[in-house]
């Protein structure tokens, strides 16, 4: 039964009643069904009757109905290892649970208060198992049942990671509600199915507490997230961030989830100005973006955490991150980070913020409009969404459940892997103030229904000419695509390389007339999405850099065909870049180039000036065969011969 949250009359308190534990402990109830933490009749009857404060007997019974957590031990130097956690939480977690008297549940984390509670729900039929790594914490939770009355809660010391087998019942729990900070959720087959797991898990050092459904052997989840803090999990299952310190700059990089990168070369990027790419994204004051800090975790290869050593911070990150590590991604020798300006006051006085991305390093601006369009691609398609799909399936899961698990929005666990859908629900309007700005935003490249973002963009400029009038030319279409085709001729597994290959669309095109094709991109979200994007057997993906990088690297030594698409206008030194691909092109090859083409007037053609301007057309045919051009509206196809 859902209970009314509407305002309740309530009669002054005497003196007596601030004392009062039942009182206090009414008072504390009536304030968590008012903040519509409480909405059933079963979960608000165990808060009335289970007494916190028998649970919490070293604080004041003041405290002990204080709307809080209440730390019941302690590390050496001094970090919470256990406490009671805050009522308001332990009511969401127990109502996304969905207990029901003769229920099994096995709790991880224990304290006794919530076992207690967790009693009274499953009733005499039910059964209680409550765990904690830590001998003393069992103890007091086991004395303190007993003395209140729940002695029928079987508290046991082990690693949650490692239970007995005979501690799960037949047929496994019906839910599992973990209370400790848990990177990983090792209990998925310990759940019945049909079961509830409810865990604040961890991604990227993110915490959110989520209610799971279990169907056919995977965890899924449609529900709201909550932020949440918990004491860290301890054992086994502890949770390593990978920190990395940038030499020399007091600040550190965090890669929870993914492949930790090397940071050392960082250390130059701090030295020059950052640049700032503006998103045209807000935020008020005490609204939460979290569903933004996840996206970008899934969605940004080498997304980390950041945060600055406030005992050797040397001021280059301003303002340093408040409160939480910050988001933020490395490229190579660049990094960028999100942040945020105050921009207005708001309605309410608490300030309107909008997001902005700092770049530094060499490609720092690069790779600050990268994460910058992941920022706007969020609001346009996701924001308003209630919540994403979150699907968790054991590590060695097979068959259909198991596929599509590789690329974006997937987190690799040691028991699990996590994949993130994120439904599009477009609509959600920028604020007045910068209307006009958002109008000019750059269009929003192809989209699917998880929210990936089919390739990343060079700049916040690059895609425009390509979106002109409607038209579009991300994809390879099927006249470019016969074109190329008339001039390479079929493959017959000839090598072919395709640089800056984005998403895949020309590499593909060449492994459909035969070549043994590799595509490679310096951009790791690039190469994330070309093989999230492939169905079947395709070409080969290479994270690499054709400028910088040893071209030793590549798989063959020499290529009968390489291609180069809407990427020679945003090369630096066309010279040494031509100069690599002759060393690559095997004798009588062909470089095929996709480029840009300025607009004949400027009236016809605002973007005219980010196409291939004369100058550049010059560099790039002097000392080649210009075997064949061709027009195609705003495109200039090239093939030439060394």
């Amino acid at each position: 039964m859902t209970r009314s949250k509407g305002p309740r009359v309530t009669a002054p308190r005497t003196a007596a009643q601030e004392h009062d534990p039942s009182a206090l402990r009414h008072r504390l109830v009536d304030q968590l069904l008012a903040a519509g933490h409480v909405r059933t009749a079963s979960v608000e009857a165990a808060l009335r009757r289970v007494p916190r404060h028998a649970f919490a007997p070293d604080v004041p019974v003041e405290t002990a109905y204080a709307d809080d957590i209440i730390p019941t031990r302690h590390t050496p130097d001094g970090r919470i290892s256990s406490s009671v956690s805050a009522p308001w939480l332990q009511a969401v977690m127990l109502e996304s649970a969905r207990l029901r008297p003769g229920h099994h549940v096995l709790e991880v984390g224990s304290g006794g208060y919530n076992a207690a509670l967790i009693a009274e729900l499953v009733g005499p039929t039910g059964q209680v198992t409550t765990v904690d790594i830590d001998p003393d914490v069992t103890d007091r939770a086991a004395r303190f049942l007993t003395a209140t009355g729940y002695d029928r809660v079987r508290v046991l010391t082990a690693d949650a990671e490692h239970l007995p087998a005979d501690v799960v019942p037949e047929g496994g729990f019906d839910a599992v509600i973990v209370t400790v900070d848990t990177w990983d959720l090792p209990w998925i087959t310990m759940v019945a199915e049909c079961g509830r797991l409810v865990a604040p898990l961890r991604l990227h050092q993110y915490v959110w507490s989520i209610g799971f459904t279990k169907h056919d052997g995977a965890l899924s989840s449609e529900e709201p997230l909550t932020v949440c803090g918990f004491v860290p999990m301890q054992g086994a299952g502890a949770w390593e961030p990978n920190l990395r310190t940038i030499p020399g700059c007091g600040i550190r990089l965090a890669f929870e989830d993914g492949t930790p990168m090397p940071v050392d070369q960082l250390a130059p990027a701090f030295d020059m100005a950052p640049s700032t790419v503006r998103t045209h994204v807000t935020v008020g004051g005490e609204e939460p973006f979290d569903s933004l800090t996840l996206y970008l975790a899934g969605a940004l290869p080498g997304f980390c955490r950041l945060s600055v050593d406030p005992d050797h911070h040397t001021g280059l990150v301003s303002p340093p991150p408040p409160h939480w590590p910050g988001a933020a991604m490395v490229r190579g020798r660049s990094l960028a980070r999100l942040a945020h300006e105050r921009i207005g006051d708001g309605e309410n006085g608490n300030g309107v913020y909008e997001f902005v991305i700092h770049g530094y390093g060499p490609a720092g601006h690069l790779a600050a409009t990268e994460m910058a369009e992941h920022v706007r691609h969020w609001r346009r398609n996701h924001r308003a969404a209630p919540c994403p799909h979150i699907t968790v399936q054991p590590k060695d899961a097979t068959g259909p459940t198991g596929a599509h698990t590789d690329g974006l929005h997937v987190f690799h666990k040691k028991h699990t892997r996590i994949k993130i859908d994120w439904p599009v629900v477009p609509g959600e309007a920028a604020p007045a103030a910068l209307a006009d700005a958002q109008d000019h935003e750059p269009s929003c490249p192809a989209r699917s229904q998880s929210g990936r973002v089919a390739t990343v963009p060079a700049t916040a400029d690059y895609w425009e000419p390509l979106w002109a009038g409607g038209r579009r030319y991300r994809e390879v279409t099927s006249t470019e695509a016969a074109l190329l085709a008339d001039h390479v001729g079929p493959g017959r597994g000839r090598p072919a390389l395709d640089i800056g290959t984005g998403e895949g669309s020309l590499a593909r095109r060449l492994h459909q007339l035969g070549y043994c094709t590799v595509g490679i991109d310096f951009a790791p979200s690039a190469i994330a999405a070309a093989r999230n994007t492939q169905q079947g057997d395709g070409p080969a993906w290479q994270l690499m850099d054709f400028v910088s990088d040893d071209l030793s690297a590549l798989p063959d030594a020499a290529y009968a065909i390489v291609t180069c698409r809407l990427v020679y206008r945003w090369i630096d030194d066309k010279a040494a870049f031509l100069d690599r691909v002759r060393q690559v092109l095997a004798p009588g090859g062909t470089f095929w180039v996709v480029t840009e083409l300025a607009g004949r007037r400027e009236e016809d053609d605002p973007y005219r000036h980010l196409g291939i301007t004369p100058a550049e057309a010059e560099i790039l045919t002097a000392g080649w065969s210009v075997v064949r051009t061709a027009d195609l509206d705003v495109l200039r196809c090239y093939a030439l011969h060394p």
